[in-house]
């Protein structure tokens, strides 16, 4: 009952998924999906690059904050009516600011005034013109401290969003390949179950003439049982894996999904960098008992033909995104100790401005003349008390150091993935030249076994050893064959050579 429940599982999970019909009455089937398709469909609607998108569309936002503080700013003003005392007032003006690079602050106002007692009337017009620029503190680099921090949450969200992108690649690929894996997995576990259901019938006729004991009927009705076990967690480990790629793609779990089941060596193939020359052919040596067939491996030699890793470090140091970003924090941590000096200077600023006033006046009014003409005035003012300042200026220092350290720390830490990247990309090739060789050996004593028992002249316990040492031989070369796939496209994430964008094309 549990073996047809799982089948019935997998059988929909797996299976094309039936469209509806076309306006010809035809049925169309979905196409199995290949895994540059599934990594082009995540890059797309993956609902893990989301937390991403909305970072980098706050920290746009944020941008647009800082610099409308330096665009032109225009506020027209409108007041009027009259007050219990029969006054009436009417006033009208519009005042137009701009905010420089360099920390001044360009005014210019216009208004209108008009008011009445009784029949007496009073009217005023006029304008002036203005620039407030500071001259030690709020000068310089502390002026657009704000808008260059807005542009670099910008671009840290953005190198984010990248790397999350080159991480999901590498998820979806393994979730791909994981199905692949699986599915293989079951294929194996179906053939062994079946050679075991039929040693066990073996098994059992040969125990009624009295050419086997009970205890070899006992051995192969174990074996079935195990191989029968083994394949129902096969099979759910499939529908695991494929809940898990449909998760990465933001599919609906109860969705069916049918891949094309691409090979993981052609996969590997196809995106290893040119820079990564293919690794030799291992030459294995083996140590094979003529009585039983049974083989070892004793030796293993492979020649790695493959650029220097020095080189695959080279590249990445200059090509990841951490390592720019460390950087880059470093000369936010040396702009916010400049900015934190140049705090601690007084606060001095000039002030100059033209003001025409009375233009509603008659010609000569003494009024007028108070108010008209240019201006200049300095304003100054400093605290005694440079407790606050002093503290951001030693951490700020503190900051540089902290943001060296981690940079160096970064570079380090993507030296050794690099390095432990292209060493398991090259054990996987040996690996796999060892598995090959190793599943041919298991299968040669699988089949040698077989005639022997078949001969009568060993019991079904050497036919079970070697069904078990041949399934494992084979569920390790399948892994070694995604591992290679896997370990090829992280060395690409990890030297920082791999574009999400091949896979749209």
């Amino acid at each position: 009952m549990l073996r047809l429940v799982v089948a019935v599982v997998t059988g929909v999970l797996l299976t094309p998924a039936a469209l509806p019909a076309d306006q010809t009455g035809s049925v169309r089937v979905q196409a199995p999906m290949t895994v540059r398709a599934a990594i082009a469909e995540a890059l797309a609607r993956s609902p893990h690059l989301q937390p991403q998108r909305d970072a980098a569309d706050l920290a746009e936002i944020q941008q647009e904050l800082a610099s409308s503080r330096f665009g032109l700013k225009i506020a027209p003003t409108f007041a009027g009516g009259t007050d219990p005392g029969g006054f009436g007032r009417q006033q009208f003006g519009v005042n137009v600011s701009k905010r420089i690079s360099t920390g001044a602050r360009l005014l210019v106002e216009a208004s209108s005034l008009w008011s009445n007692v009784g029949a007496t009337e009073f009217r005023d017009a006029g304008y002036s013109v203005g620039i407030s620029q500071p001259l030690l503190r709020g000068f310089g680099p502390a002026a657009t401290a704000d808008l260059k921090s807005a542009r670099r949450a910008v671009e840290s969200a953005d190198r984010s969003f990248a790397e999350a992108r080159q991480q999901l690649v590498v998820r979806v690929a393994q979730a791909y390949f994981a199905i692949v894996r699986e599915q293989r997995l079951v294929d194996a576990g179906e053939r062994a179950l079946e050679r075991a259901t039929k040693l066990r019938a073996a098994s059992e006729a040969r125990a009624k003439v009295g050419l086997a004991t009970q205890l070899d009927v006992l051995r192969a009705d174990l074996l079935a049982s195990q191989a029968q076990a083994t394949l129902a967690l096969q099979r759910e480990a499939l529908a695991s894996a494929a809940d898990q790629l449909k998760t990465l793609l933001g599919r609906p779990l109860e969705a069916p999904l049918q891949i094309a089941a691409d090979d993981p060596l052609e996969f590997e193939h196809a995106i290893s960098d040119v820079r990564l020359a293919p690794v030799a052919p291992t030459e294995v040596e083996l140590w094979v008992d003529a009585a039983s067939g049974a083989a070892t491996v004793v030796a293993s030699r492979l020649s790695r033909t493959s650029e220097s890793v020095d080189t695959l470090v080279a590249a990445a140091l200059h090509a990841r995104f951490e390592v720019r970003e460390a950087r880059e924090r470093i000369a936010d941590a040396r702009r916010a100790m400049t900015v934190a000096r140049w705090n601690l200077l007084p606060d001095v600023t000039l002030n100059v401005g033209y003001s025409r006033r009375g233009l509603g006046f008659a010609e000569g009014d003494p009024f007028a003349r108070l108010f008209n003409g240019w201006r200049f005035w300095v304003g100054s003012s400093y605290a005694v008390d440079r407790a606050t300042e002093g503290a951001a200026v030693a951490s700020a220092a503190i900051s540089v150091r902290g943001a060296e350290q981690a940079a160096d720390d970064v570079e380090r830490r993507i030296a050794a993935e690099v390095r432990q990247v292209q060493r398991g990309w090259q054990r996987a090739a040996e690996t796999i030249a060892i598995q090959e060789k190793a599943l041919e050996l298991a299968e040669r004593q699988l089949l040698f076994a077989q005639l022997r028992y078949e001969r009568g002249l060993a019991g079904n316990f050497d036919v079970i050893d070697a069904e078990n040492n041949a399934f494992q031989a084979r569920a390790a070369l399948i892994a070694a064959q995604v591992d290679r796939a896997m370990a090829a496209l992280a060395l690409r994430r990890v030297t920082g050579t791999l574009d999400p964008n091949e896979f749209l094309r």
